[in-house]
């Protein structure tokens, strides 16, 4: 898929369902269901067409050193091969079809046009460690393309460096706490990230204190691992948190129409 067609894909934005003041952040790469898989030009459209204030989205390295899009560790859930990303070349990897959507993996570069054109903002979820110029590589393209800030990468603070600063990065309340104590400047490098069911009041007002952003993650994956039902657990702690006057939620875009 050229740069064009993936542009073209872009409906004008539908109106928001996302309640005023509320910043959604589309976990895996935008809204996905049956029909649109993770990381792609379908679910990104989507996500940009209802209103969402920043997606993010999950980075692998294919053989030859291109950035590319996709979550797990090999591509059977959505490319029926066991291969990886990293076991194929960006030639090979865009001559794959995904069932549903019928579009090989995006690739970095794309999605970053696209995502600067609509003023969408970017969460990195980088799965893998590679060498500095891999990083630079990253950056460069999210320059070119004016990717709006701020730009945020989850990985904590040994992630920062790796971009020149030119990222806020995530922590947890005792990192963050640890990174006061030492005297870090962390409203101008850190954003607070934690479970919905983990944060709390005491968490959230350290941030706010601060002037640190503090942004929930409410997935599906984490309510199944600790065993509370993956919709009434997130609905108890999205109400929870909207009371405590949380913005700030990275989702699995399941779960948007509990923030109307």
């Amino acid at each position: 898929m050229t740069r064009r067609e993936f542009t073209s894909l872009l409906a004008a934005p539908a109106a928001a369902a996302i309640a005023p003041g509320l910043h959604l952040i589309a976990h895996r790469g935008g809204v996905v269901d049956a029909t649109r898989p993770e990381n792609s030009p379908a679910a990104v459209r989507t996500a940009i067409e209802h209103g969402y204030w920043m997606l993010e989205v999950d980075i692998r390295r294919s053989r030859d050193g291109e950035p590319v899009l996709y979550h797990d560790n090999n591509l059977s859930k959505y490319f029926g091969t066991s291969a990886r990303v990293e076991d194929l070349t960006w030639s090979e990897l865009r001559g794959l079809t995904s069932k549903p959507g019928g579009t090989p993996p995006l690739h970095f570069d794309l999605l970053c046009a696209t995502c600067g054109a609509a003023n969408m903002r970017l969460m990195l979820d980088l799965k893998g460690q590679w060498e500095p110029a891999f990083y630079q590589q990253l950056l460069r393209i999210m320059t070119t393309h004016k990717i709006p800030q701020p730009i945020w990468s989850l990985g904590g603070p040994r992630v920062r460096p790796l971009f020149d600063g030119h990222v806020m990065v995530s922590v947890n309340r005792k990192t963050l706490q640890a990174a006061l104590d030492s005297g870090e400047p962390v409203a101008q490098r850190y954003f607070l990230f934690e479970l919905g069911s983990d944060l709390d009041e005491s968490a959230i007002q350290l941030a706010v204190r601060n002037k640190v952003t503090p942004t929930a993650a409410i997935n599906t994956f984490r309510y199944t691992m600790a065993k509370r039902d993956e919709w009434e657990g997130p609905k108890e702690d999205i109400a929870r948190l909207r009371s405590l006057g949380l913005r700030h939620y990275q989702v699995d875009s399941r779960y948007e129409s509990l923030f109307s």
